[in-house]
């Protein structure tokens, strides 16, 4: 029975570790134009196949991340003017200052005679200020034969100073951009 129990605490400490990783998870939004159904779109080309300035070995990262999960959520690449929609993203970073103001701290001194006071202490606020660095991934789907948008996702997280995510952030990042167009087409489960 103690095996069973280390086994299982092993497993839920596991599980928690897993659950705690330290890659940041991205937030998003969308938008999807209110007339247009996103179901009869199969087949996709990029817009801009190579985008001007920012690191040139991130945007490969993420194209083949894009290309990788749209095939996997059934969408099929092929040679642009032969398209349903054409793709386009961009990639973005910005320096921010994060403010945390924990209200105001006091400690209690109790009374121990003629050089203690009762009561609290002087207040003084706790201000927590941080640099931070926001990245942001937006995923643009236009109608290839009107030029027309059809759909704008954009996938924001914290990311370090350095110009280079991770993999792991960039695949979170691209999965949940896809999955959320996915599911905006109907397409969820394939």
């Amino acid at each position: 029975m103690k095996g069973l129990y280390r086994g299982m605490m092993g497993s839920i400490a596991l599980a928690s570790l897993a659950a705690c990783s330290t890659t940041p998870r991205p937030s998003f939004s969308t938008e999807a134009a209110p007339d247009i159904d996103l179901a009869g779109y199969t087949t996709y080309s990029w817009a801009f196949p190579r985008p001007g300035g920012g690191n040139p070995f991130v945007y490969e990262r993420v194209q083949n991340a894009m290309d990788a999960s749209l095939a996997q959520a059934g969408y099929r690449q092929v040679p642009e003017g032969q398209a349903d929609m054409e793709l386009a993203f961009t990639l973005g970073a910005r320096d921010t200052v994060d403010v945390t103001d924990w209200g105001p701290v006091g400690a209690y001194y109790p009374g121990y005679g003629m050089n203690y006071r009762f009561g609290w202490a002087y207040r003084y606020n706790t201000v927590d200020v941080r640099n931070v660095t926001e990245g942001s991934m937006a995923l643009d789907v236009f109608d290839a034969e009107s030029d027309r948008p059809i759909w704008h996702g954009i996938a924001s997280a914290r990311i370090g100073s350095t110009d280079s995510p991770s993999d792991a952030l960039i695949q979170s990042a691209v999965d949940g951009l896809v999955d959320r167009f996915a599911a905006a087409s109907g397409r969820q489960g394939m």
